[in-house]
């Protein structure tokens, strides 16, 4: 079940606040000889990929079940999730590797749903139903939780995770059913975006030559007028705003790179890179920042003047 992007309801007493968290979704099958399976939202068996499931078998004792969850890697310099690290756990196909990379990048199971148990179908129950048996399965240990939800109280949950810079919340409604596959509207996701102001230094071209996204940077701290590259933003870039933009991009055309490492640095993009006099403003929201220093699922917000 997918959740539809919205706001707070009126009435937050039909609803449930949940984590959004950053991670990969997962729906976990634990058979009643404890043996744990994990497949991805793609389908694919995702097991091999995640042995620190393995505890659900023992958590369960010799119970079955379906269960929905996501696996997240924690930044151990703070505490919340970093899908940059988690992206080290999920190329990862060999056991050899995978048992290497857990001591580095050990991940955790956060589950907050139960389709399955006993042999008994339980996605037509209501949410509280389902997060009755949930609460009630003890899955405490390991690598396995089953973090906090705010019944009938959906501020606090919105409160709670931006007071601890985690990505957003999930709202879900009280009676709502389980409707496998279906982005529904009994499950809201409010995501809580950083924005920083970039400067844009060029753009790429799509294939009729138009501009596709921008490339942006930072202020380079070594001086010179040098930019730290910060990545390409296309997302929020409609027609209207490449039709605003496009006289700006050719006042402040370029024959050189204003990015610090030059060229480099964008490839292999730099084949359709046009280059622009880093003058232009603006402001960009953004998941997270990988360890390259780039943005995230960077959406473009506006030029800022001044």
């Amino acid at each position: 079940m997918l959740a539809t992007p919205g706001a707070l309801p009126r009435d937050g007493s039909l609803w449930a606040g949940e984590v959004k968290w950053d991670g990969m979704r997962v729906v976990c099958a634990v058979g009643r000889d404890g043996g744990v399976q994990l497949f991805a939202r793609s389908g694919a068996d995702a097991t091999l990929r995640y042995p620190e499931a393995e505890v659900l078998g023992e958590l369960l004792g010799g119970s079955s079940a379906v269960l929905d969850g996501e696996v997240v890697a924690l930044d151990p310099a703070n505490g919340r999730p970093s899908f940059g690290r988690l992206q080290e756990r999920m190329s990862l196909r060999r056991s050899a590797q995978v048992r290497a990379a857990m001591a580095e990048v050990p991940v955790v199971l956060m589950l907050f749903d139960v389709l399955e148990l006993h042999d008994r179908d339980t996605m037509p129950l209501p949410y509280t139903e389902r997060r009755g048996l949930l609460e009630g399965l003890g899955l405490e240990g390991g690598a396995v939780h089953v973090p906090p939800a705010w019944i009938g109280d959906p501020e606090a949950a919105v409160a709670w995770t931006r007071e601890h810079g985690l990505e957003g919340v999930v709202l879900k409604r009280l009676a709502g059913r389980y409707r496998a596959g279906v982005r529904s509207s009994d499950w809201l996701k409010l995501k809580f975006r950083p924005a920083v102001d970039v400067v844009v230094g060029g753009w790429l071209e799509d294939e009729t030559g138009e501009p596709r996204s921008l490339l942006v940077g930072v202020p380079s701290g070594e001086g010179g007028g040098l930019l730290e590259y910060r990545g390409a933003v296309g997302s929020g870039l409609g027609p209207g705003e490449r039709l605003a933009l496009a006289p700006q991009l050719a006042r402040l055309a370029a024959d050189t790179c204003p990015f610090a490492g030059g060229p480099a640095v964008l490839e292999p993009r730099m084949r359709r890179a046009h280059w622009l006099r880093p003058e232009l403003r603006g402001e960009v929201e953004y998941a997270d920042i990988t360890a390259l220093g780039r943005l995230r699922q960077p959406v473009w917000r506006g030029v800022r003047s001044g």
